[in-house]
């Protein structure tokens, strides 16, 4: 039930044997492990879905369809798509809690775009030029950026979440020639792009003290879009969570974004 090609103009813009699927985890960070986090939200690693239903129509000369998946001791998820005929992706993320089951927090909420390796530049409205977080953003400022995604992750002595932007208006995503796809939803949202990807920077449940620049670049683009994303914390590493504010209780959420094929013409 997942869209596993997207070729716009004969370029594609999907990796060969990837997909555009729902995502809720990320690598976790020196804080994670402190508060032992990687175990207390496993849950959300890998969550079994299951396709329950497939339902389209065709309206307006836009095409629907709507999916709907058991998420196995979670809740139920709803994918629903619209595509016109330039293209155009309209992508809505809806999960409902089932309060009966006792969850743990999220890392974070939305989608994952795997794109191949050669769409190496990334241009953006929102929070840069640095990484920056919900709890870790007031150093930046709200501009245009136009940065290389070998530029978008901080090497961190140990690999770990890295390289996400807050306060997005529009991300784009592109290959040498500018073509690409440009991301944008009606509320801010964050993002990232780097040449690896989630598992690669994931240790697992202990730390094996691997350095960064061990982790061997992967051959794609891993774009990350969420609605939302856990805080960083830092008040201590051994054990205290973000505040309240930046954390993702168990819970209904929705998300709504836009995929537009671009070709974007870079005056810098």
């Amino acid at each position: 039930g997942y869209i596993t090609r997207y070729c716009v103009g004969g370029v594609e813009m999907l990796k060969e044997g990837s997909a555009i699927s729902p995502n809720f985890w990320r690598a976790p960070t020196d804080n994670d492990f402190g508060a032992n986090l990687q175990l207390r939200y496993s849950v959300w690693k890998a969550p079994r879905i299951l396709l329950k239903s497939s339902d389209y129509k065709v309206e307006d000369g836009i095409f629907h369809m709507t999916n709907s998946y058991e998420m196995v001791g979670i809740g139920v998820l709803t994918l629903e798509y619209g595509i016109n005929n330039a293209g155009v992706l309209r992508i809505s993320e809806d999960m409902k809690a089932d309060e009966t089951f006792d969850v743990s927090n999220l890392f974070r909420f939305g989608m994952q775009i795997v794109m191949p390796k050669d769409f190496g530049k990334v241009v953006y409205y929102g929070r840069g030029p640095i990484e920056n977080y919900a709890d870790r953003n007031n150093c930046t400022d709200i501009g245009i950026y136009s940065q290389s995604v070998d530029e978008q992750p901080y090497h961190y002595i140990r690999p770990q979440e890295t390289g996400t932007r807050t306060d997005i208006r529009w991300w784009n995503v592109l290959n040498a020639g500018g073509v690409g796809l440009k991301i944008t939803s009606e509320a801010s949202f964050s993002a990232s792009a780097l040449h690896y990807t989630i598992e690669s920077l994931d240790e697992g449940v202990a730390k094996h003290n691997v350095h960064f620049q061990e982790v061997p670049v992967a051959d794609l683009t891993n774009v990350l879009v969420d609605k939302v994303q856990m805080g960083l914390g830092g008040i201590n590493s051994w054990g205290s969570l973000p505040r309240d504010e930046y954390m993702l209780p168990f819970g209904d959420y929705s998300f709504t974004f836009v995929l537009s094929p671009v070709k974007y013409i870079d005056n810098n």
